[in-house]
């Protein structure tokens, strides 16, 4: 034991260090029979390390072949136990120090050695020696695998038979697999540690009587089934990042455990031993040339020691060759030389006449295309230069302007282009490089060679040449647009106009309905007050007949029964209360009169001045006049905000904006009106920023084929004749565009429709929105 920690200490193979308290030490372990039974076999001898340990504790990371050296790498564990061929690799690549060896148990034998068994099903007659494994299949656990691939592998290289190439390698990562493989004929033979066939047989897995072992080797003293030579069994090893202390603590605490502690059992051990001597592993992986004893092909040197005659003979070759050479460059250089300075001249000469064969080219094909584009340009193209004279004036601009190109070189800026409104642009950034433009369009007033003043819409950029900042100025005429602009807006008037006229046409039958009736109650009332003035005279003829009699002196009697009998006949009382109600009733419905016919003048104003606005007013007001539209049709309900601010707008035009969408709501009810009695709700609310009206029917929704194109122009879902499909998108333009607002719907098929109509209360900087539409 003291010897042991002593080649611990002078290895320095441990990294110094001191463990801290309490932590978690790795113990990677390979799971040569899967991961299951890695941790039933090794989990107590981590539990009897962290018992013997105190500062320390330990758990057991099951790790397949593949895995084992990224987890050293990554330094995910701090032991490894595997077995020699794996350590030996570890060793080298990543300095680990074995701190023990393993006393391998099968029964009550203990052993520190094991080999490699190779095995065939007791019924395959055709393979019966390792000279029959030339062309089967064949199973081993992994390519690392020292027991159960590489030392089968070396016993059949000194049998002459090549696993690589002569067979077909199946590899099963684990001992119970590849037995487990042979077995079920998945392939011919295989190969597995020497202890793996005796477990497994214990354990009932496998019956020993169905295997053939090939190449079977009688080892004095060795227990288990053979068919290589004898290695030393798996060590456990110290990574280099381990703390010292730690390491040689547990190889003292593994170096004590008795044979019989519950650990050892469980490992199938006889518990540890010093550690063995692998140099025998060494010489295996040197003799299969794999890492990490990989032979490189030789160097030059040790070729030479092997073959010196061929040696001699190559060099004398090689100094004939090099003579021959020198004399035939010696003779051919100055040739080569002058041949690559002519070549070179003429190769120069050659790219440069190409470069400029290819940009005069490129200069043609570029002055052909802008001439092209200049004379076949139906707008004036105009070249300034820095001093603002006509450097370039194409065809359109002659023909627009009247000058030919040679007398426009002669004209100044004010001769050809009106100076005194919108123009600075130009004439500020006439040799100004310092200012650069690019596609300013202007709208401005042009000057024909006639004297003749027209309307152009130019797009000035500016560039900068040789000789200083070119303005280049593309004009267009826009006489004929303007005069189409000024044509579109009176057709847009008459338009809107005619949409009034109809719409009051329309309303014509109602508005006389709602005058008629207080005009015939004015009427019946004036003959019913002419009635009363009449009585009240016969009255007052009496009482004056009273009076001349008392200045008389004569008989009042008759007189005074006169007045009774009178007054009595007229019920003075009654005539008195009924003849202030009737006055009353006159001035209401010379009100209402009042009422429809402001209405009517609002609605036919062509006055669009923006003023600020009762919108409830308004409301009240179309209700009023359209009264006889929908009373037959529907029951109209309204909502209003009383305390709804004022809104600037165009009171005609919302007037008839409203009683458009109104109008519309009436229409859709119109079909259902036998069934059912329709309901329409008018509200008025402030929402954040906006004044919002909504209009709702209850209706049968508009159709969803229609619902894209509810405001476009002359779109309507009524019969020909019966709608002009201009109300809506009257609505639209009047909201959204005249007054900054939002117009948006609404609708539900058999549920209605509602038109949300919102105009800003601060018209200051409104974004105009495109109609929108929610479905529900």
């Amino acid at each position: 034991m003291l010897s042991v920690l002593l080649i611990l200490v002078l290895s320095g193979q441990l990294t110094a260090g001191t463990a801290e308290e309490g932590s978690t030490y790795a113990i990677g372990v390979l799971a040569k029979r899967g991961e299951s039974i890695t941790l039933q076999r090794w989990s107590e001898t981590a539990d009897y390390l962290t018992q013997k340990i105190t500062d320390a504790r330990f758990r057991i990371v099951p790790l397949p072949f593949e895995e084992i050296e990224p987890a050293i790498q990554s330094k995910q564990i701090d032991f490894l136990l595997a077995n020699s061929g794996i350590y030996i690799k570890a060793e080298h690549d990543f300095r680990a120090f074995r701190i023990a060896t393993l006393i391998n148990k099968v029964g009550g034998h203990a052993e520190e050695r094991f080999g490699g068994v190779i095995f065939t099903r007791k019924d395959n007659q055709t393979i019966q020696a390792l000279s029959d494994l030339n062309g089967i299949t064949f199973g081993a656990v992994n390519p690392t695998s020292l027991g159960g691939f590489l030392m089968a592998k070396r016993e059949l290289q000194r049998h002459n038979i090549d696993l690589d190439k002569q067979t077909t390698l199946h590899f099963f990562n684990t001992h119970d697999a590849v037995v487990d493989a042979v077995i079920n004929g998945k392939v011919d033979a295989g190969t597995v540690r020497s202890d793996t066939l005796e477990k497994m047989s214990a354990s009932g897995m496998v019956k020993l009587h169905e295997i053939k072992v090939l190449n079977l080797q009688t080892n004095q003293g060795f227990p288990y089934l053979l068919s290589s030579q004898l290695y030393p069994e798996w060590p456990i090893a110290a990574l280099p990042h381990t703390p010292k202390t730690i390491g040689e603590k547990v190889s003292i605490a593994l170096l004590n455990m008795p044979k019989d502690h519950p650990a050892a059992v469980s490992s199938g051990t006889f518990g540890w031993t010093v550690p063995a001597n692998y140099e025998s592993v060494h010489e295996l992986y040197k003799s299969l040339n794999i890492p990490p004893h990989k032979r490189l092909p030789p160097t030059l040197i040790e070729w030479t020691d092997h073959h010196p005659i061929a040696t001699i003979m190559t060099v004398a070759s090689l100094l004939l060759i090099v003579i021959s050479l020198v004399l035939l460059t010696e003779n051919n250089r100055r040739l080569r030389s002058t041949q690559r300075r002519l070549s070179d001249t003429i190769g120069k000469l050659q790219s440069t006449e190409a470069k400029l064969k290819h940009n005069l080219s490129q200069l043609q094909e570029s002055e052909n295309k802008f001439t092209q584009l200049a004379e076949s340009a139906l707008d004036a193209i105009i070249m300034l230069d820095p001093q603002g004279k006509i450097e370039f004036w194409n065809p359109a601009a002659s023909k627009i302007f009247g000058y030919t190109a040679e007398q426009a070189a002669t004209l100044t800026i004010d001769q050809w282009l009106s100076t005194d409104q919108q123009s600075n642009p130009i004439l500020e950034h006439i040799g100004r490089c310092d200012k650069p433009l690019s596609g300013t369009l202007l709208e401005l007033d042009a000057i024909r060679q006639s004297a003749e003043t027209f309307p152009i819409e130019a797009a000035i950029s500016s560039v900068t040449l040789d000789k200083g900042c070119h303005v280049i100025c593309l004009i267009r005429d826009i006489t004929q647009r303007k005069v189409m602009e000024t044509e579109r807006e009176q057709l847009a008037l008459q338009r809107t106009q005619h949409h009034k006229m109809s719409a009051l046409a329309q309303l014509a039958d109602g508005i006389a309905h709602e005058i008629n009736t207080p005009i015939q109650t004015i009427n019946n009332n004036l003959s019913f007050i002419e009635e009363a003035h009449q009585d009240t005279h016969d009255l007052i003829s009496t009482y004056l007949a009273l009076i001349a009699a008392i200045e008389n002196k004569s008989d009042l009697s008759t007189k005074l029964e006169a007045c009774n009998e009178k007054r009595e006949e007229i019920d003075l009382e009654y005539l008195n209360e009924e003849v202030a109600t009737t006055i009353r009733q006159c001035h209401q419905g010379t009100e209402q009169v009042s009422r429809i016919v402001r209405s009517m003048r609002i609605f036919t104003s062509d006055n669009a001045v923006h003023e600020p606005t009762d919108l409830n007013k308004l409301i009240k007001d179309i209700v009023g006049i359209s009264r006889y539209q929908w009373e037959q049709i529907a029951e109209l309900e309204t909502d209003l905000d009383e305390s709804l601010p004022l809104v600037t707008c165009s009171p005609s035009e919302m007037h008839q904006a409203l009683i458009n969408i109104l109008m519309n709501a009436v229409q859709a009810l119109e079909e259902n009106a036998k069934q059912q009695t329709g309901k329409i709700t008018i509200s008025s609310r402030q929402q954040g920023r906006f004044a919002q009206l909504a209009i709702s029917d209850n209706g049968d929704g508009i159709p969803e084929s229609a619902q894209d194109q509810i405001f476009n122009p002359f779109f309507t879902t009524r019969d020909v004749g019966e709608g002009t499909g201009q109300g809506l998108t009257l609505s639209h333009d009047i909201v959204v565009r005249k007054h900054k607002g939002k117009l948006n719907f609404n609708t539900e098929a058999g549920v209605g429709t509602t038109f949300l109509l919102q105009l800003p209360l601060d018209q200051s900087d409104q974004p105009i929105d495109k109609p929108m539409k929610t479905l529900n």
